[in-house]
């Protein structure tokens, strides 16, 4: 528990106050009080401690055990009070953190489908009721909804999510539009220490993956390219405010750079999602939209060597926390053009890796060097697309997540 607190923690965000870090001062509160999350706290920690020293697999798994134990034991209640119903949600949240950091398990996004019924659950008490939430409710409400937004969002741009399963217009006012108009000036454009990233990024990562999914499925995000060239637009106007920070500039200068590379690694998907060429339709006939051939190649080039070069220029303070650059890195190296920019994509993921903090590392950097043997068998085969168990795939890593057994990497 000493390891979670001094380490994990104060790590965990961007900022570490009680406004900014829901970890230290929403999370481990909980887990000191609940027997459940007391034990996930402990395999958390034993599962970090293990990417150092394989002693502690051991101790991270019983601790795992004994935390799924005592949630199976509350879910078979009948009904629950609002502190169980907080507590079960907490769990489910360290539940999904844990396998994340077990080399992003793809059973986190059992957790997290999990995790939306009970913030529905949760959602449908607080309407039933007419007494006032206390501060801490209010506080530990918006860190759960942001966390399922913030996990949900960037699985999308990774890999198919059954739309059965996930509502993707669920309880976070941010993921629409209109919604985000109603908050004060500028606030959704401020930095979320928690995320790295404004609540205003969030939801145009959203719409991106919301025009790849639906081109995906034959569906159509308008007949002409006006949706695309203002997404992009707005991409590339947006500017990300950093949270009040008093006089620490070096903690302002950091979060100003990975929002920055977050924003980048906005732009470069849209291009990735308006230059796949060889996308087939569900008959199998080649098709690409009007709307989807208005962007230059030459940027999305141009936009893995920006996001390469920020990352080098400040990884000092960008690998500080666990708000790593991880998301933009990832897709920079999917669409490396050249050896150059795949050099300094290793370079960058063994810095990360050696860090020994952050189990999702290892598992993305197989998926990138998975696109380029697939891409450069495919050049030497003069076959614009190979048969593989992937076929279905929207983007490139999704296949060769495929290929590597159906995996569900978690980029946050």
């Amino acid at each position: 528990m000493s390891y979670f607190e001094r380490i994990i923690c104060s790590s965990s965000t961007l900022v570490d106050n009680a406004h900014c870090n829901p970890y230290r001062y929403l999370i481990l509160p909980m887990a000191l009080a609940s027997d459940g999350l007391y034990h996930a706290t402990l395999a958390i920690a034993a599962n970090t401690l293990r990417l150092s020293n394989p002693l502690y697999r051991l101790p991270a798994l019983e601790h795992h055990h004994h935390a799924l134990a005592y949630l199976r034991g509350l879910l078979d209640q009948d009904q629950w009070t609002d502190r169980e119903l907080d507590e079960m949600t907490g769990l489910v949240l360290m539940l999904c953190w844990f396998e994340i950091s077990d080399n992003s398990c793809s059973s986190w996004v059992t957790h997290l489908n999990g995790y939306q019924d009970l913030l529905r659950a949760r959602q449908h008490r607080q309407a039933m009721t007419s007494q006032c939430r206390s501060p801490h409710s209010e506080q530990l409400s918006s860190f759960f909804n942001r966390y399922f937004a913030f996990h949900l969002v960037l699985a999308r741009t990774a890999f198919r999510l059954d739309d059965s399963v996930f509502a993707l217009q669920p309880m976070l006012g941010l993921m629409h539009e209109s919604d985000a108009n109603k908050l004060e000036e500028n606030e959704a454009d401020i930095i979320d220490p928690y995320m790295g990233l404004s609540h205003s990024l969030l939801l145009l990562i959203n719409q991106v993956a919301q025009i790849a999914w639906e081109d995906r499925d034959g569906g159509s995000v308008g007949d002409d390219s006006n949706n695309v060239l203002q997404l992009k637009e707005r991409l590339e106007n947006l500017q990300q405010i950093p949270p009040p920070l008093g006089n620490d500039a070096e903690a302002e200068t950091e979060c100003v750079a990975i929002a920055e590379a977050n924003r980048l690694g906005a732009l470069l998907l849209l291009h990735e999602v308006c230059s796949r060429k060889d996308t087939k339709n569900e008959r199998g006939a080649r098709h690409l939209p009007r709307h989807l051939q208005m962007l230059d190649s030459g940027e999305k080039d141009h936009g893995v060597k920006s996001i390469l070069s920020l990352i080098l220029e400040k990884k000092a303070s960008m690998m500080r926390t666990a708000v790593l650059p991880l998301w933009p890195l990832f897709l920079a190296g999917c669409c490396a053009p050249t050896d150059a920019e795949r050099v300094i994509v290793m370079q960058l993921f063994e810095e990360l890796e050696g860090i020994r903090r952050f189990g999702n590392i290892a598992p993305a950097m197989e998926v990138v060097q998975m696109v380029w043997r697939q891409r450069d068998l495919a050049a030497q085969d003069g076959r614009k697309k190979r048969s593989d168990r992937g076929g279905q795939a929207r983007f490139e890593w999704e296949r060769a997540m495929a290929m590597l057994g159906g995996w569900k990497l978690s980029l946050t």
